[in-house]
């Protein structure tokens, strides 16, 4: 069975009460999970206790040392300049550290698992892709994607990321911006509109990286047909130039039309064809969870997730016994976004507009 790693620590990961990104999401996915029975196709495990090493894969001595003070209290007066503080995205809380390592441990199990072997290994609480090496950023204190690549890279040569997530990867594309053996991929709304501001298509990396940082910008209200013409016109040629041994997926729930931090407007059952493209690669993968804000789409799209990479079908209708069955009585949405046209047709072009520069840089 597949390799399933989830520390309840995690569950206490909230920077406060009013914070976007709620711990719910996730005891609401367990719970719809285990009214599927889902958790039966899964070898559901308590992640290990890491060594700090595993921080400084990715991590700068200062920075852990801060985030752990900040955790127990500690006050720091510049805790601004490693990305905390009490009026940003990441305000410092008690218990910060553990509930960080939570997910940390459980992407590191996952990572170890398929350098060893595993095809298939997940972790839905990670997926925290802005931290970067000296900065807590967008929500994210430690950058377990980076971490996962790492420890692929000790026994697989080429290591691909793929980002579906509404915002950008920018964390893990800049700790990578120059390793050729590592191919960063994200198609997100762009950084115009959207935090952090970066991602568009002429980030290619540097050096001999050149090429190996691939960045598909979207504008708001596009679309599930938008989406994916954008998907199949960049990151399939990507792949087939880059020729990755192993995959880290980074399945972010939040280009729903009802996420409240974005504009795309992909239904679950859009969003869910880059997480089937990925399975058909037919590559080792350790797939992650990562960003999603509205609490009755969370809980279905990566249920829908986790069920296709482990070749699970699942009917619709949710189980009579789910507690939020009145607010989530289906797994993929019946009603599609409406859309102005005018809107339709701009997000249209601007896609268009993106596929054409990878067609000429790749001639």
């Amino acid at each position: 069975m597949t390799p399933f790693f989830y520390d309840t620590a995690i569950e206490q990961y909230q920077f406060s009460e009013t914070h976007p990104l709620k711990p719910q999401r996730l005891t609401l996915l367990r719970a719809l999970m285990e009214a599927y029975g889902l958790t039966a196709h899964l070898d559901w495990q308590t992640p290990p206790a890491i060594d700090e090493s595993e921080l400084r894969r990715v991590h700068t001595p200062e920075y852990i040392e801060v985030a752990r003070q900040l955790s127990a209290g500690a006050p720091i007066m510049d805790a601004h300049r490693w990305g905390f503080s009490p009026y940003g995205d990441n305000p410092p809380f008690v218990g910060m550290w553990e509930a960080a390592l939570a997910y940390t441990r459980a992407t590191v199990a996952a990572a170890y698992a398929v350098r060893d072997g595993a095809p298939l290994a997940i972790n839905i609480t990670g997926g925290l892709h802005h931290a970067l090496p000296n900065r807590a950023s967008g929500f994210c204190v430690f950058n377990d994607p980076a971490i996962a690549v790492h420890i692929l890279r000790e026994r697989f040569e080429r290591v691909a990321y793929l980002d579906i997530d509404l915002h950008h990867g920018d964390g893990v594309q800049w700790i990578f911006y120059r390793d050729p053996s590592v191919l960063t991929v994200s198609i997100h709304e762009g950084g115009r509109w959207l935090f952090p501001g970066t991602g568009e298509a002429n980030e290619l990396g540097e050096g001999a990286a050149e090429g190996a940082s691939v960045n598909i910008p979207l504008a708001p209200y596009t679309d599930d047909a938008l989406w994916q013409r954008a998907f199949e016109a960049v990151v399939p040629h990507a792949f087939k130039r880059f020729q990755p041994d192993a995959l880290v997926l980074q399945m972010g729930c939040d280009p729903h039309y009802l996420d409240p931090l974005g504009h795309l407007c992909l239904t679950a059952q859009g969003w869910l064809r880059g997480v089937q493209w990925a399975k058909s690669l037919g590559i080792p993968i350790v797939a992650l969870g990562g960003g999603g804000y509205n609490l009755t789409t969370v809980p279905r799209m990566w249920t829908l997730a986790i069920a296709t990479l482990v070749g699970v079908d699942l009917p619709d209708a949710t189980p009579e016994s789910f507690v939020w069955r009145d607010r989530i009585p289906t797994l993929t949405d019946h009603t599609p976004p409406d859309i102005e046209p005018a809107d339709l047709d701009y997000a249209r072009r601007y896609a268009e507009t993106q596929i054409a520069f990878w067609e000429r840089y790749w001639g």
